[in-house]
């Protein structure tokens, strides 16, 4: 019997579409947190409290901000430790079968 994978889907988004359909959470551990949305930081640190955090948030839920090939910044679904500035949490979690990627810089 042959089992047929289902290929991921690449989609490119812009930042205030991700915002708008995964509802990044507002980094409650940091005041200062960077990328504000006017309630506050939504990016949180690679390290300590804030990593402690990440990790336990479900996958689907993470997200990476990172640097790209291309000298670019980009953020992507999953948790990534490679080229990593900083992650996400949204409360809305990204499906399995997705790759998404949003510039966030030229």
């Amino acid at each position: 019997m042959n089992e047929v994978m289902e290929k991921n889907k690449f989609i490119k988004m812009s930042f205030d579409k991700w915002c708008e359909k995964y509802k990044p959470i507002v980094n409650h551990l940091d005041k200062n947190a960077s990328f504000d949305n006017g309630e506050g930081g939504i990016m949180f640190e690679t390290y300590g409290d804030e990593l402690e955090f990440i990790k336990s948030q479900p996958e689907a839920n993470i997200w990476t901000y990172g640097d790209g090939d291309n000298g670019k910044t980009y953020i992507w679904n999953g948790w990534s430790f490679v080229n990593r500035i900083g992650y996400f949490v949204t409360e809305i979690p990204c499906l399995d079968n997705l790759e998404i990627q949003i510039k966030v810089s030229n």
